[in-house]
């Protein structure tokens, strides 16, 4: 983890209330799922940093994909080119890799794009489902489509792109057909993580899911985000944001 001043190379809508911010910096490696704490200077609005998950780093510029959804990322979606933002990073635990004899199945929905996308670009194989209320709500369905050795499939609830429904069920109909072992990795609303997870034990399939949580310090000093498991509460910040999907207590 460490802190560092970032300038805006770049921050564009992409989608439905949805942009892609491009940051300049020095960076440390991260592992898919991992995010960083972002805050505007030069304002005390908003006090608290926010938590971005890290969409990708190379050659000292790090991609964040985030919608506006209150009023911290409203500020952020005014920045403009040239501007500094204070970074802290990269934090949590991220998705470990697929084991060689695995079918890697990738599932996002609502916010929940950026760690899946970072992990399918850094495995390059296997198989990605999104799932949205119509096509405004998916950005960078281009990139997904070229992304070698990775079969996208986008679901949109009103049919206006690929497959009319919802991302899990694809993700059911998807896992009827795969005879080999296999693992899921989620990302998105509470719902489909819990059904991604019961689909994933029906099936046999090893599952871990990247929990979306308020957050307050990032690295485990507030305990703001604490996530019920079968070994007790945990920090979604530090002992996450990734679980295995079988350790969470997901409740009715």
């Amino acid at each position: 983890m460490k802190e560092c001043s970032a300038l805006v190379k770049d921050n564009r809508r992409v989608g439905q209330d949805t942009y892609l911010m491009t940051l300049e910096c020095e960076f440390s490696p991260f592992t898919p799922g991992q995010f960083l704490m972002l805050r505007l200077t030069g304002t005390c609005e908003p006090f608290l940093r926010r938590p971005l998950a890290i969409l990708s780093y190379r050659e000292r510029a790090i991609e964040l994909l985030y919608k506006v959804r209150g009023g911290g990322t409203s500020l952020l979606a005014g920045t403009k080119k040239g501007e500094a933002l204070s970074v802290l990073g990269p934090l949590g635990k991220g998705f470990s890799d697929p084991k060689p004899e695995e079918e890697a199945v990738y599932v996002a929905g609502g916010t929940g794009l950026p760690p899946i996308l970072a992990l399918a670009e850094k495995t390059r194989r296997g198989r990605l489902i999104i799932g949205a209320r119509t096509r405004d709500d998916i950005p960078l369905w281009n990139r997904m489509q070229n992304i070698a050795g990775v079969e996208p499939t986008a679901t949109t609830e009103d049919g206006s792109l690929g497959i009319r429904g919802v991302a899990t069920q694809a993700l059911g109909d998807l896992l009827e057909t795969i005879q080999s072992p296999c693992v899921i990795y989620a990302c998105g609303p509470t719902g489909m993580l819990k059904q991604a997870a019961r689909l994933a034990q029906g099936s046999g399939a090893r599952c871990e899911v990247s929990i979306e949580e308020h957050m307050a310090c990032g690295f485990g000093v507030c305990s703001a985000c604490v996530v019920r498991t079968t070994t007790g509460n945990q920090k979604v910040c530090t002992q996450g944001p990734v679980f295995d999907a079988s350790c969470i207590e997901w409740g009715i």
